[in-house]
């Protein structure tokens, strides 16, 4: 059944191949049966009028609808089942003169973006490189700015500047009547609170945003480093001991963001190097070979590598110092290293551009995932390094085995960290004391029960070593997908209680709950 008379996009229903495409996400290999992700159509409108119109039909028959802009859910909550419908906005707001625009504000020395939920991060990021400014983001390509946005934009620039949703300064919705509404923290608070942390599409479909964003030119002369190693658990276990001892010291100076990441052979090492095939071959060490005294293939590595992004923003607060650097380069290790650092004068539109990571998913096998912050300053007593490096150890040692993890680790403490001083900002986002974030999935090919065993392995450890309460972000969602059942892991209980209220005005009758991860309407 037509939506809308006047619908003017794509209407994709089950049986077709256009279908079938459309409705391979991210999150399908995993949940694809046993969540039903299987809409009864998938509806790609070409303008607001034609969300409006969808809206209003889904009132009207009292269809529910799930909102993808095209990224990765991973929980499969950007789907719904047979009785519901999908609007798929990806290819919705596209026109670079009027979703993608640069405004300056001159006489507050302000920049801001007008954008779109539809562009991928690799074309955001290409658009901020072009025009000199840069914003706090994350580092999938193919993530989109719709769920990006509404589940914080963690990123790189976490401890130097906080979250892409900490600079949202307006946001454009089409409410449950079907109406377009202008949203501010200062016009609308409770659905600016909403919208920004309480579980993407389900206060109204958002299509634009404005947020603030930074200019090269106020914070020249920052640093940037890419290292790779030849993965080794010493080697990792040196790199995690750094982690933490930034994470415990509350001196540690905002201007520093730092990751480590851990990825299992066979993945494609381009993908996560920030340069060209030709110069990621010339950095290459000379003793990586396949055996026929060729380069390795840089597409299927057949090298498990740690890689450490390391940078300092000139803040004008404190001089850089190489020691962070430093102890880095200089990290145990045995068959290779090598890195990539930013010249003299490199922009920080160009130093975060090296954080990409291009690839669609680390490997295209179904995934168990896993993804938590901590609030510890006692890491280094709990032996959390040592431990994590040998869970990593059991999956990377064994070759065959049908299992790869992805990891990263990331440290946001200290007591000038923007990660924790931009909290109560208007925003929902949880967890804002964080000292350190990780994730650790494990992808695996007719092997289940091992993914499910080492998993499970690491939660039980998890809460000596890593965290007593079990706390996650929307972003990174895994697990019991019923969010009645799971909110006290994402969310503190006033932050749901007041999300819950805001749900009941936002979607009364229903139309934005497409499936159960969603913050539950209060009664």
């Amino acid at each position: 059944m037509n939506p809308d008379p006047t619908f003017q996009g794509s209407q994709l229903r089950p049986g077709t191949a256009a279908y079938d495409q459309a409705n391979d996400i991210y999150a399908t290999s995993t949940y694809g049966k046993e969540r039903n992700m299987n809409p009864g159509e998938i509806l790609q409108p070409t303008c607001v009028e034609d969300i409006q119109g969808v809206v209003r039909y889904a009132n009207k028959v009292g269809k529910p609808i799930a909102i993808r802009t095209g990224g990765h859910q991973y929980s499969g909550a950007s789907s719904t089942g047979p009785n519901g419908m999908q609007l798929d906005l990806e290819l919705t707001f596209r026109d670079p003169k009027k979703d993608l625009v640069l405004i300056r504000d001159t006489e507050n020395d302000k920049v801001y973006i007008k954008a779109s939920v539809s562009w991928a991060l690799a074309e955001v990021y290409d658009f901020l490189l072009a025009n000199g400014v840069f914003m706090p983001t994350g580092q999938c390509a193919t993530v989109h700015l719709g769920g990006h946005v509404q589940t914080g934009g963690y990123g790189m620039l976490a401890r130097s500047f906080g979250l892409l949703g900490d600079y949202i300064r307006e946001l454009e919705i089409v409410d449950h009547n079907g109406e377009v509404v202008t949203v501010t923290k200062e016009t609308q608070p409770d659905l600016f609170f909403g919208l920004l942390g309480g579980s993407p599409g389900n206060i109204g479909v958002l299509t634009h945003f404005k947020v603030e964003v930074q200019d090269d030119k106020k914070y020249q002369g920052s640093k940037g480093l890419w290292m790779a190693f030849h993965y080794r658990q010493d080697t990792l276990k040196e790199l995690l001991d750094l982690l933490v001892e930034k994470a415990e010291d509350p001196n540690f100076p905002r201007s520093y963001d730092f990751t480590v990441n851990v990825v299992s052979r066979e993945s494609n090492l381009l993908d996560l190097f920030p340069g060209s095939e030709d110069e990621l071959k010339e950095t290459l060490p000379d003793n990586i070979h396949d055996g026929k005294n060729n380069i390795a293939n840089v597409f299927k590595f057949k090298y498990a590598v740690i890689v450490v992004y390391a940078q300092w923003v000139n803040l004008g607060t404190d001089k850089f110092s190489p020691d962070l650097f430093n102890r880095i380069k200089h990290a145990t290790h045995d068959l290779f290293k090598f890195y990539k650092e930013t010249p003299e004068g490199t922009p920080m539109s160009y130093i975060t551009s090296m954080w990409l990571f291009r690839s669609r998913r680390e490997f295209p096998y179904p995934y168990i995932k896993r993804t938590n912050t901590t609030n510890s300053t006692t890491l280094s007593k709990t032996g959390w390094s040592d431990w994590f490096s040998g869970r990593i150890d059991e999956i990377l040692s064994v070759k065959g085995n049908g299992l790869w993890v992805s990891s990263q680790l990331q440290v946001y403490g200290g007591k000038d960290s923007m990660f924790r001083n931009n909290a109560n900002n208007g925003t929902a986002y949880g967890w804002r004391d964080a000292t350190l974030s990780g994730t650790w999935d494990v992808f695996h090919q007719n092997n289940y029960e091992g993914a499910k065993k080492w998993q499970d392995e690491n939660d039980k450890g998890a809460v000596t070593h890593f965290s007593k309460d079990d706390r996650r972000v929307l972003w990174g969602s895994y697990g019991d997908w019923v969010m009645k059942n799971v909110w006290q892991h994402y969310y503190d209980s006033a932050t749901y209680d007041k999300l819950r209220q805001i749900r009941k005005k936002a979607d009364p009758n229903g139309i934005f709950t497409a499936n159960p991860f969603a913050v539950e309407k209060a009664q």
